[in-house]
Formats: C-alpha cells, sequence, structure tokens
C-alpha cells in the first residue's frame, strides 16, 4: 500500500541548481577549448626570415668547362666560273624549220627524237660544231658538256665552230585574195527611214470589209527591210489601226525597191512605208 502514495514534496530547486551547474561547466569547456586554438594561432612562427634558404648550399655548383679553341676559318672554294663569249650570229648544226612556221604534210614518220635546234629568227650559220645562240656560249678552254644519258658531266675542249653555209632568213610570202576578203567582209544594213520615194513598185493595200463596216482610216507605218537586190524580205505593221495593219503589211511585202549603193557594193536597207487609208 505504501508503494501507490504519491510523493508531494516538490524537487524543483534541486533542479534548477543542476541546469546552472551544467550550464556553467559548458560554458568554461568552451573558453578552454577557444583559447586553446588562439593560443596555437598565435604561438606559430610563420615568419621565414630566419631559416636559411641559401641555393648555394643546396644546390652543388657547375663546373664549367673550358672553352675550346675557335675553330678555324674555312677557306671558301672560288668556283672556276666559263667565259662567256658572245656570239654576233647564231650557229646551227642543220636547217631545222621552227613549230611556228607552216611546213607541208611530212611523208614518213621517224620515231627518233630530234637533238637539233630549230633555226633562230634571222640569218645564222651552218656549223660543224656546236650550236650557239646570240646570248652566249662557254669558252673554247673551259667548257663542259654532258656526255649522254647517263647525266655526268667532263670536261673538253671544244673549238671555236666551222662555219660550212651562211643562210638567209626564209621570206614569207603572204596572197591577199581581194575577192575573198571582199566576200567574207560583213555586209552593212543602212536605215533608210521612211522609203516611200525609192518604190519602183508600190502597190496599194486591200480596205477589208471588217475596216469599212467601222470606217477604220489614218496612217498605217510598215518597217521593212529591203536585201541588195531592192526586194521586201520582211515587213512589221509598228503602228495604225490593228484592222489596217494585215493588209498593210501584205502590200508592203510585195513591192520593189532600186538597190541601195554604198563603196560600189549593193548593201540592205531597213525603212518605213507609210500608208494612208482613206475612206
Amino acid at each position: 500500500m505504501l508503494d501507490q502514495l504519491i510523493e508531494s514534496r516538490s524537487h524543483a530547486e534541486e533542479n534548477a541548481k543542476r541546469g546552472g551547474f551544467l550550464l556553467a561547466t559548458f560554458f568554461l569547456a568552451a573558453i578552454m577549448l577557444l583559447s586553446g586554438v588562439l593560443w596555437s594561432l598565435f604561438a606559430k612562427d610563420l615568419t621565414m626570415g630566419n631559416e636559411n634558404l641559401e641555393l648555394s648550399t643546396m644546390v652543388a655548383p657547375v663546373s664549367m668547362p673550358e672553352d675550346a679553341p675557335p675553330a678555324p676559318l674555312k677557306k671558301e672554294e672560288k668556283s672556276v666560273q666559263p667565259q662567256i663569249e658572245k656570239a654576233v650570229t647564231p650557229t646551227r648544226q642543220s636547217n631545222t624549220a621552227r613549230i611556228d612556221e607552216m611546213q607541208p604534210a611530212p611523208t614518213e614518220i621517224s620515231v627518233s627524237p630530234n637533238t637539233q635546234k630549230a633555226r633562230p629568227i634571222g640569218d645564222f650559220f651552218i656549223t660543224n660544231g656546236k650550236e650557239l645562240d646570240p646570248q652566249g656560249s662557254l669558252s673554247a678552254n673551259i667548257g663542259r658538256e654532258t656526255t649522254g644519258g647517263d647525266g655526268l658531266s667532263q670536261n673538253s675542249e671544244t673549238g671555236r665552230p666551222e662555219i660550212v653555209e651562211k643562210i638567209a632568213p626564209p621570206v614569207l610570202i603572204i596572197k591577199k585574195k581581194v575577192e575573198e576578203a571582199a566576200a567574207q567582209k560583213p555586209k552593212t544594213i543602212i536605215s533608210g527611214l521612211v522609203v516611200n520615194g525609192k518604190a519602183t513598185s508600190l502597190p496599194k493595200p486591200v480596205y477589208s470589209a471588217a475596216a469599212i463596216a467601222i470606217n477604220a482610216r489614218g496612217d498605217v507605218n510598215v518597217q521593212v527591210l529591203i536585201d541588195e537586190k531592192g526586194n521586201v524580205i520582211s515587213a512589221k505593221a509598228v503602228s495604225g489601226h490593228p484592222l489596217l495593219r494585215d493588209s498593210a503589211e501584205r502590200a508592203a511585202r510585195i513591192a520593189k525597191f532600186t538597190p541601195t549603193v554604198l563603196s560600189n557594193q549593193p548593201v540592205k536597207v531597213t525603212g518605213i512605208i507609210v500608208y494612208k487609208f482613206l475612206k
């Protein structure tokens, strides 16, 4: 029965003392921890002035080799250049035509390559020696010439070319055909404006029934092209009443004109034929 008794005494004062003691203990521990951290920061020596960081004590010195004596300068070998001897007149071993000259078609086909130069423009000599050009050639004492297909060269003494024959430049004869030039000359077309006065035959146009019914009248201009014989080869109405143009074009196509001559040559003429339609 005693174990079911309710305790009536209050423990509020004891709990308040216990809570104050715990709170004071927590603040004291926090202050001690913060003081230790601050002391460790300020006690650390972060300066670098007292440390010995000389590189001479850390890296071994490198021994420098003694300066080598300068190499002797190489003497430039002077290459002997061949003396140029100017030739006044070119020389050739044969009278070979140039590619820009008109030649007849060959009768035989050769497969061997031609090793001789074509004849130059102007006078030249046929020789048995080297072929020379007006720009210059190798002298007789220091000349060098190739030996053939192996690409190697060797020194050889070459004398002056022996002149066998002097060849004059070929004379080109140009035939002018006056008749062909006149035939190839483009024909001129002259504009004659109104050509009614030059007509030898100018038929009157037919007044159509439709034009009569609506009383169509006025001028109709027809542009015509007249050939060298005076015939109209084309006709086109450029102005006038639409019902009158067709009959005007038909009349213009059968008109005849005197040929127009320019520098003793008949030429084509363009002009205008004016037809007046009056009722």
